[in-house]
């Protein structure tokens, strides 16, 4: 199964998408870069976690985020608006 990125942003937006993605059920997988960044030793960028779930749960995960309102936050608006386009 493969697995879409549904948010890219700073680690305290992350943990708030995570909650949500807890509360509806639905798996996840987290890159932190920053985490990564910090045991290689350098800094790390913008967008630095990045949070993808199942192709299965990515609908259920776009409506539970938006749901919350998080389709209002820019790391994961631009996310909604580009499935919404194709």
């Amino acid at each position: 199964m493969e697995h879409v990125e549904i948010f890219a942003g700073s680690a305290i937006m992350a943990m708030a998408v995570k909650n949500t993605l807890e509360e509806n059920n639905i798996g996840y997988i987290e890159r932190n870069d920053i985490e990564s960044a910090i045991t290689a030793g350098f800094g790390s960028a913008d967008k630095a976690v990045h949070i993808f779930v199942l192709e299965t749960d990515e609908e259920k995960a776009r409506y539970a985020l938006a749901e919350t309102n998080f389709d209002d936050i820019d790391e994961v608006g631009d996310l909604i608006d580009d499935t919404s386009e194709e």
